[in-house]
């Protein structure tokens, strides 16, 4: 005799609800030692089921002081989007105000010395299982330790999500190759791609707060749970505020006759968000 058993599962839709979290305000500014490039962007959180993503904060009162100069208000030119005509000088420290809403917001950063690429060029060889190309950065590091660098990738020009981002601990004074790695089990980079990299030099409250974004994304061991990258603004709202320098490079992926590049992949215009 055979016995069959049948098993008969029942699903059921269980809704779980979920609280949203209370908006806060994000600040994220620079300036930087390139003309005129002071800019501010100021926009809340949205949450899990908001629809509204026009999040842009306007009316407030953005001011960025040099030194122990007085302090330039930045013009509101779009919503939540503030500019100024300031340019930054290596060793100069700059505050930042912001006033909302009867709060206080503030953050300073001081503009390290400027680091310049060397040459960027394209590198293929195994990584994570595959052989990719991926762009490799060259630069020297200053022997004064303490340096720290920031780099967005442009393909195409499309910015790279990647947050690159290293210090000097362990490459002060060197000679550096810097592989701009994507931890992507699809990503490689193609013939006749063009890619822009911008390097920043940063100073240490920013690299921390860059890299604490990248340990967040990549889940490192030390990150039980995604958490708010480490900000130098004052007052409560989340983001950040950077004094840095600029060097830029670009390089296409073994271009021959059949490649053409339109005119926005070979310098993209830079965001205050990116």
């Amino acid at each position: 005799m055979v016995s069959c058993l049948f098993l008969i599962s029942c699903e059921k839709v269980i809704t779980v609800p979920i609280k949203d979290a209370a908006p806060q305000y994000v600040i994220n500014g620079y300036i930087t030692d390139s003309e005129n490039s002071c800019r501010v962007l100021i926009y809340t959180t949205v949450g899990f089921n908001d629809t509204n993503f026009e999040t842009g904060v306007s009316g407030a009162i953005v001011t960025v002081a040099e030194n122990d100069k007085s302090p330039v208000r930045l013009e509101e030119v779009e919503r939540g989007l503030y500019r100024a005509n300031l340019t930054g000088k290596s060793g100069n420290t700059y505050s930042l105000r912001v006033e909302l809403d009867g709060k206080i917001y503030t953050a300073t950063s001081t503009m390290p010395r400027k680091v310049n690429i060397d040459t960027l060029y394209i590198t293929e060889r195994p990584f994570l299982g595959k052989t990719r190309k991926f762009a490799t950065v060259e630069f020297t590091d200053p022997p004064q330790s303490g340096n720290a660098y920031r780099f967005i990738q442009y393909v195409n020009g499309e910015p790279e999500a990647t947050v690159f981002v290293t210090n000097d601990t362990l490459i002060n004074g060197r000679r550096v190759k810097y592989d701009l790695l994507v931890f992507n089990d699809e990503y490689t980079l193609y013939k006749c791609d063009q890619v822009y990299v911008v390097m920043q030099s940063i100073d240490y409250p920013n690299y921390l707060f860059w890299n604490s974004l990248n340990q967040s994304a990549l889940g490192a061991p030390q990150t039980a749970s995604p958490a708010n990258p480490l900000s130098n603004i004052k007052g409560g709202a989340l983001g950040h505020f950077s004094a840095h320098t600029i060097s830029s490079y670009n390089v296409a992926v073994f271009p021959d006759s059949t490649c053409s590049y339109p005119e926005s992949s070979l310098r993209p215009e830079l965001k205050v968000w990116e």
